[in-house]
């Protein structure tokens, strides 16, 4: 018998219990069209960006062998095969910031080094591979480590791309949640010229010129152009 799976952001999890679903795997779609690299979702809050995202990974990843079963009858598995052929193709890095706060500058940080190590320990297979130089292994385990510093923390994204790349030979899929929670935060506790600066070259180094990257999708509620994060505009 299907419910409802209220409070419910993760598509695995949604699908494997049978819970209705609204069909909105063409939004898969709409991210193989669009042809920007880097691709800003914002919608208002309790929207389902995090469920969409959530879907994009595991559509996308090719870490997830049994994966295609959570899209059977879906609009997105009636597609053509370029796009089916994407189901489990890439590899991918998805990281959510909702939790990356603090009531100063220092916590933020300490909040983003522990979801970097989360994201470093869904990869740690890395530390394994015969592809990767020694001196990238220790790279990766100083952030699994939670001694990064703050230049390593702003490269890390970057870092973990590039040794993806170098291990699947693909190019990789980031998919970065909530992006704007930080800032947010930020700006009410005080320090968001510190946050947005530090931010700013974050997304800077893992984006511009990125030859690592397929795509970037981000979702979050504000909505931004070539202001605030993404130049040197020091507006929310």
């Amino acid at each position: 018998m299907q419910g409802i799976g209220i409070g419910v952001s993760d598509f695995k999890m949604l699908r494997r219990k049978d819970n209705y679903f609204i069909d909105k795997s063409l939004f898969i779609k709409d991210i193989i069209d669009n042809q920007s690299n880097v691709a800003l979702i914002t919608r208002p809050r309790r929207f389902g960006k995090t469920l969409n995202m959530s879907m994009l990974k595991y559509y996308f990843d090719c870490n997830c062998k049994d994966c295609k079963e959570l899209f059977t009858g879906l609009k997105i598995m009636e597609q053509e095969e370029k796009y089916t052929e994407k189901l489990g193709y890439y590899p991918v890095i998805y990281i959510t910031l909702k939790d990356t706060r603090g009531s100063n500058f220092e916590e933020m940080l300490l909040g983003l080094k522990t979801q970097m190590n989360e994201v470093f320990i869904e990869h740690a297979s890395l530390l394994k591979s015969k592809k990767l130089l020694d001196i990238e292994k220790e790279m990766f385990t100083n952030i699994l480590n939670l001694k990064a510093n703050k230049i390593e923390l702003q490269n890390a994204l970057k870092l973990l791309s590039r040794l993806l790349y170098k291990e699947y030979e693909k190019p990789v899929m980031l998919l970065i949640d909530e992006y704007d929670v930080p800032l947010q935060n930020a700006y009410v506790k005080g320090f968001y010229d510190e946050a947005v600066e530090f931010l700013r070259d974050v997304y800077g180094v893992t984006f511009k010129d990125n030859q690592y990257l397929e795509k970037t999708v981000l979702t979050g509620v504000s909505r931004v152009a070539k202001e605030s994060i993404f130049s040197r505009s020091k507006q929310l």
